[in-house]
């Protein structure tokens, strides 16, 4: 597939989007649906960054209240009450949001706290945090909370598996929500801007570059897969650096650049669960007082974590550990003995990087904030830090109400669609797999023609999220290389490529312990 990067060569927009996470597409969608006209660029795939790598939870923002201890620790630190109301409320409304047009791209299910008797957390603790979650929403969210104090088996089944049964106060349970798959978000919320007029270009390097006499700032680009190609220079009047864990390497140079992003590493484990478990999820602390879950991911999968390590380097391709997998199990195994989890139950794993707030006293690591970057001598550039993926429809206006302020747009206005994009689901396309007949070939056709996938890996891992489901043979991937493959011009020298790394990325990147790569 040719390269769309020397056709932007000298092209002048309202605002360059660089970084098609969440975040970035949720900007995207909202600006260009205002009238603006917009690029986004990513230096990989779209929704490939911390966005396809996260916990994958739309929670109600309960963990901002889970704290050992909390109420001697939100009386020491009342700044961290607030941010957590703050985080909490646009959780709620996260969810509220999702809940009327997302479809089947979230789902429900029954989330399982225990309270012990000689624990740090007390019953009373649950009941008001749900509570006030309940009076920060707008009442579209049914908590459904209940205390469980007795007959615990009744309400739930894999009751046993909790370690000291005799000592279990009670079981708080209420309904959370998981996104099922959030690089389609990013695909869906960018197809939507793209409907509206905005450019869409992955794999492309950005460098916000100088600022021009006319105000606008130039930023260069290069195709990331065809280092023989110029780089190219575009400019706009602004500039969202929503590059996430890369945000800081994206902006223009300067001796007295201080960090903008702190980063820290979540790793996950997957394991198969009995059927007990289906419909349910666990939540509690670990050792060290961080949330901690285990959560149904798809069918009998269900994802323990996470991690919560300080980070430095590239998030590229990073991985879970032998010896994150390993506290993983610990963790899972004290919270449920009667499971008991090892090494060979691990089908799977994944890790993620989170850019977050910096902060000297620590209290706004978990603050989504946006920052205008025009007192450090860079006005019409912002940045965003500290934005989940649970509240990204939120930061995509949020961002619209700071470009307005700064920038009529230039277009006609549209309007945003937050319908999912659908599948092809035509009968006349056989299912690509015999055990997931919902995607057919022809959405793989779909997803190089319209949907910007360039890689094996874009296909089988962000478009149709087959690789997330369970682990792909070489068989399986042949055969999709043979049906992508000529509608992106590859020979089959570049077939066979695309296979090994296909290959090589399921094992190194959703390694099981004691194979693949070991990133630190």
């Amino acid at each position: 597939m040719e390269s769309a990067v020397p056709e932007l060569q000298g092209r002048r927009f309202d605002v360059i989007v660089i970084g098609g996470g969440i975040n970035g597409s949720s900007a995207a969608q909202n600006l260009a649906a205002e009238g603006y006209e917009c690029l986004v660029v990513d230096k990989e795939d779209f929704g490939s960054g911390a966005s396809g790598r996260s916990g994958r939870m739309l929670h109600i923002g309960l963990r901002f209240f889970e704290a050992r201890n909390p109420l001697r620790h939100f009386a020491l630190h009342p700044g961290l009450f607030l941010n957590a109301v703050r985080g909490a409320r646009q959780a709620m409304a996260g969810v509220s949001e999702h809940l009327v047009n997302a479809g089947k791209r979230i789902f429900r299910y029954r989330m399982c706290f225990p309270v012990y008797r000689d624990g740090n957390f007390r019953t009373w603790h649950l009941q008001a945090g749900l509570r006030l979650l309940g009076l920060l929403g707008d009442g579209r969210v049914s908590l459904d909370h209940e205390i469980i104090r007795q007959n615990h088996s009744e309400k739930v089944p894999f009751f046993e598996d909790f370690r000291d049964p005799e000592k279990l106060h009670s079981i708080a349970c209420y309904n959370e929500f998981k996104f099922d798959w959030p690089e389609r978000f990013c695909i869906d919320m960018l197809l939507d801007a793209q409907r509206n007029g905005a450019t869409l270009v992955n794999y492309c390097k950005a460098g916000i570059k100088t600022r021009k006499s006319d105000g606008d700032w130039a930023v260069s680009l290069r195709d990331a897969t065809n280092g023989r190609l110029p780089q190219v220079e575009v400019t706009a009047p602004v500039v969202l650096n929503m590059a996430g864990t890369w945000t800081d390497d994206v902006l223009p140079s300067s001796q007295d650049k201080q960090p903008l992003v702190q980063m820290t590493k979540g790793s996950h484990i997957v394991a198969e669960m009995p059927e007990t478990y289906n419909g349910f999820g666990v939540a509690h602390v670990n050792r060290y007082g961080e949330p901690f879950y285990v959560l149904p991911l798809y069918k009998n999968l269900f994802s323990v974590g996470v991690t919560e390590t300080p980070f430095n380097g590239d998030a590229t391709n990073v991985s879970c550990t032998d010896d994150e997998v390993d506290f993983l199990i610990e963790e899972c195994n004290s919270l449920l003995p009667g499971r008991r989890l090892s090494r060979k139950d691990v089908v799977s794993s994944w890790a993620g990087i989170r850019s977050l707030t910096p902060s000297e006293d620590g209290l706004e690591t978990r603050v989504r904030m946006l920052h205008d970057l025009t007192p450090k001598g860079h006005p019409g550039i912002f940045a965003l830090t500290g934005g989940p993926i649970m509240s990204h429809r939120s930061t995509g206006r949020l961002i619209l109400e700071a470009v307005a302020a700064r920038l009529k747009p230039s277009g006609n206005t549209g309007q945003v669609n937050y319908e999912p994009f659908q599948f092809s689901n035509s009968d006349k396309s056989p299912s690509f797999l015999a055990d997931e007949p919902e995607v057919r070939v022809a959405d793989l056709e779909s997803s190089v023609r319209r949907e910007f996938a360039k890689t094996l890996t874009d296909v089988l891992l962000r478009r149709t999220s087959l690789a997330w489901r369970r682990k792909l043979t070489m068989s399986e991937a042949r055969k999709a290389a043979e049906i992508v493959g000529p509608l992106l011009h590859w020979s089959d020298e570049e077939q066979r490529r695309q296979v090994e790394q296909f290959m090589a990325f399921q094992k190194d990147v959703f390694r099981i312990p004691g194979t693949g790569c070991n990133s630190e």
